[in-house]
């Protein structure tokens, strides 16, 4: 079960540019209301987002930008949000919605073992590369289907090895994992700390919930260049579930909002996670670094240079979401020398809600990144709905 997490939004107006044209090559508008185009309509759109602060939502029924209320990315009202080339979609931990997606049409041909092949992005054209979207498609399998989650450097590898605990699968146990450790910024971006888990009670299988976890801290204060206090995190979480964050310059715990926490502990159905107070999952300017083995870690003085003297202030990664357009981008970028995006024209099947089987579905091109002036952050896209696939 994932787990949604909201960044404070603004109101807002973005311009938007449609185009529509039918199977037969009409200039009809985009369908109005809640009704979907018809599988012989080709919708195209190009989207200003070239505000790097803010998403643009789109609703694909309507073909229409959905203005999403600050504060919230709730409601059914949109399918798909773009922020210059960042693409998300109303799923997981990106909105309330249930909306996934699959690759379909992975246009190969313009890799080798990877590798972008440079001339097959630079003579591609959208003409070209159409009947890719108009092809016949298959099912996809169900574990192809990508609903967006939080990716973060505060974990581990594996279902048993989450970073800062270790799973034990005949039991159902959950085990501190002291050997592992991170470097963290606050929420607030001006201080950092040196953590580990040195204490975890989570039977999973008791129905007790999360008894009791401990995290310490060695903290690097504001304005200082090295460790010169502690703090130690420690709580539970019921049977239910349930999120606690904490504040590293106070020793404390704090409410799960605005830039005061540093770490966040949540289990949330099947989830068990930490996040930072930052990037997708905070207001604050919070990333981590890391993992590292606590061994190493132990012998940093400070959290923003190494013992051999190296900054580390600029390795910091905030939480960011991932999907399926960021496990299958649709782009390759400076290819040619050129330092520009070049878009490979897969093909994407969105399915606007996984739990019905009746809700649409759309097979969805980006064919461009440019306004006719050559300025980025106007992505182009094109999309057709098609029936439930068998």
């Amino acid at each position: 079960m994932s787990v949604a997490f909201h960044r404070p939004l603004t109101a807002l107006l973005a311009a938007l540019l449609v185009t529509a044209c039918g199977g037969g090559g009409s200039d009809d508008p985009p369908a109005d209301g809640d009704n979907p185009p018809q599988t012989d309509e080709l919708t195209s759109l190009q989207i200003d987002a070239t505000d790097a602060s803010r998403y643009v939502y789109l609703n694909l029924n309507t073909g229409q930008v959905a203005e999403v209320a600050a504060q919230s990315e709730s409601g059914p009202e949109w399918h798909i949000a773009f922020r210059r080339f960042n693409v998300k979609l109303n799923g997981g931990t990106s909105g309330d919605g249930n909306v996934a997606g699959a690759l379909v049409g992975a246009q190969s041909d313009f890799y080798d073992n990877g590798a972008p092949i440079e001339s097959r992005f630079t003579t591609a054209n959208p003409d070209g590369e159409r009947p890719a979207l108009m092809a016949e498609i298959a099912e996809p399998d169900a574990g192809d289907w990508i609903q967006d989650s939080v990716t973060t450097v505060l974990r581990g590898t594996s279902a048993t090895d989450g970073g800062w605990y270790l799973f034990n699968l005949a039991d159902g146990t959950m085990l501190p994992n002291p050997d592992r450790g991170w470097l963290l910024r606050s929420g607030e971006g001006n201080s950092y700390a040196r953590m580990r888990m040195t204490e975890l009670t989570f039977a999973t299988r008791s129905g007790l919930g999360v008894e009791n976890f401990r995290f310490e801290f060695d903290v690097q204060p504001a304005g200082i260049g090295q460790f010169t206090g502690q703090a130690a995190f420690q709580g539970s979480i019921p049977p239910e579930g349930g999120e606690v964050c904490f504040d590293f310059d106070a020793d404390q715990t704090v409410a799960c909002s605005g830039t005061a926490w540093d770490l966040k502990i949540g289990f949330l159905g099947r989830s068990f996670f930490l996040r930072s107070n930052g990037g997708v999952s905070g207001d604050g300017s919070g990333a981590a670094f890391g993992p590292f083995d606590w061994a190493e870690l132990a012998a940093y003085a400070s959290a923003t240079i190494d013992p051999g003297g190296t900054p580390l202030a600029g390795l910091y990664v905030p939480d960011s979401s991932s999907g399926v357009f960021s496990e299958h981008p649709w782009y390759a970028y400076n290819l040619a020398g050129q330092n520009r995006l070049w878009p490979n024209y897969r093909v994407y099947l969105i399915d606007t809600d996984r739990a019905d089987d009746t809700a649409p579905r759309y097979v969805l091109q980006i064919i461009g990144y440019y306004s006719d002036a050559g300025i980025s952050g106007y992505p182009q896209l094109r999309y057709r709905a098609v029936p439930a696939l068998q």
